[in-house]
């Protein structure tokens, strides 16, 4: 069967199996293979690869950590990611920490297990036959690895001794092979194996342990956010930020970042926040000038992104939306040109270091970048469809990629642009395929 992670990014490699749900009879057969998950900071990701495992057929057990930092089960969101990973045929269990309760003995160490596994069966309301029927130990100690009887409060312990004596064992633990690696296990082409791996460890995209941790951490900090700002808004209560416009309106503006950049903002780190959300509009600037380019004008890709992205010259991308649309600032905006020059300051110098901005100048400023960040949603559309009430005028821009055209377009909108005639034929001289092949 094929490696059910080989889509992900992590330690490497290739094993399939059972659960532990199958194990363990009074004589164990000659051959098996035992793939057991330890969730210890991620259920997302943890349902992220039980269903790429349930996709290739590939039954694994998946153990919860009642007590631990990262994540609780008793959330409602993290408590039904659990319930989906039982859903699709895996089998769950126990991940169970003796130091938490501090237990030294064999005796207390069956009282707590039970009653952490009783809870989580009343949890999860998980039927009889899906019931907990395993316990993994979290951060093995000396004495937990001698507990090693095949049992404890009716559970398989997934470190009886018969496991440590006779089956061959690799983990990923602290996000590397502590072990062998998974490959180097099955190179070696053992019997009996147990494969224990962390789901936060298998990531989309590859990264170094500690930098996935604290992506782990983020997004369990965003999600908490996210779920705060939308029950006030579901209770027609308001959030009080400190800000004119509303929490949800820039969580709209960007569906994918904007409750993270809201969240920058709040938790004090308002300069970053400020700078980025003017970057962000830029962007949206430049994107309806792309568009519009490309689509309106049928200008070649190679002048286009010269104009947008030339450094030296600094073309602000609001002004030339301006002079494209015929539309002033002010109705683009729904502030005046004096105003935005004021914000453009002020990003200016907070990037370069050279002057402060007060905490109210800031709130002021980054108000206003939101609502005109909202407005500019709105106005995009209606300037470049054909359909809209008003499309960009033509405005001498260049046709069918005549980049000449494009300089005396510069040349003509200079100072409505606020660019000096030096710095377009500069621009124009750096960009010689401008100049000599029309942008080819």
């Amino acid at each position: 069967m094929r490696n059910t992670l080989d889509c992900l990014a992590g330690p490497q490699r290739n094993i399939v199996a059972s659960g532990l749900r199958c194990w363990i009879p009074p004589a164990p057969p000659a051959r098996f293979a035992i793939i057991r998950h330890d969730i210890d900071r991620s259920p997302v990701q943890a349902l992220a690869l039980a269903r790429i495992e349930a996709e290739l057929g590939v039954r694994a057990t998946y153990t919860i950590l009642l007590s631990g930092e990262f994540y609780s089960p008793f959330e409602r969101s993290t408590r039904e990611l659990l319930q989906q990973i039982s859903n699709l045929g895996h089998d769950l269990g126990l991940h169970f920490d003796a130091a938490w309760h501090g237990i030294e003995n064999e005796a207390d160490l069956t009282e707590a297990i039970t009653w952490e596994a009783g809870v989580l069966n009343r949890l999860l309301e998980l039927p009889a036959a899906r019931q907990i029927k395993m316990f993994s130990f979290h951060n093995t100690t000396p004495f937990t690895m001698a507990c090693k009887a095949s049992h404890y409060a009716g559970l398989r312990n997934a470190y009886a001794g018969y496991l440590q004596e006779h089956v061959q064992y690799t983990s990923d633990s602290n996000g590397y092979w502590i072990h062998r690696s998974w490959q180097e296990l099955l190179d070696q082409r053992p019997d009996r194996i147990q494969v224990l791996t962390h789901p936060e460890w298998w990531t989309p995209t590859d990264a170094h342990p500690a930098e996935k941790v604290c992506q782990h951490l983020i997004s369990r900090i965003l999600s908490t956010w996210v779920g705060y700002r939308t029950i006030l808004q579901e209770g027609n209560r308001e959030n009080r930020t400190g800000l004119s416009a509303a929490p949800s309106s820039i969580a709209a503006l960007f569906p994918e970042e904007g409750d993270r950049l809201l969240m920058l903002w709040l938790e004090g780190c308002r300069s970053e926040a400020f700078v980025e959300l003017f970057c962000r509009f830029e962007k949206q600037c430049r994107r309806i000038l792309r568009k519009y380019f490309r689509v309106n004008l049928k200008t070649t890709a190679t002048p286009v992104q010269a104009l947008l992205s030339d450094y030296r010259l600094q073309l602000d991308p609001l002004l030339a939306l301006s002079v494209v649309s015929d539309t002033s600032v002010s109705e683009l905006l729904g502030f005046p040109l004096q105003t935005y020059r004021k914000v453009k300051q002020q990003r200016n110098a907070l990037v370069h270091g050279y002057g402060g901005v007060s905490p109210v100048e800031l709130t002021v400023s980054f108000d206003r970048l939101i609502q005109a960040v909202e407005r500019l949603a709105h106005q995009g559309s209606v300037l470049v469809e054909a359909t809209g009430t008003r499309r960009l005028t033509t405005q001498g821009m260049p046709r069918n990629g005549d980049a000449q055209a494009l300089l005396r377009w510069l040349e003509a909108n200079h100072q409505r642009l606020e660019l000096s005639l030096k710095a377009i034929h500069s621009f124009g001289q750096r960009h010689r395929l401008l100049t000599e092949e029309g942008g080819a």
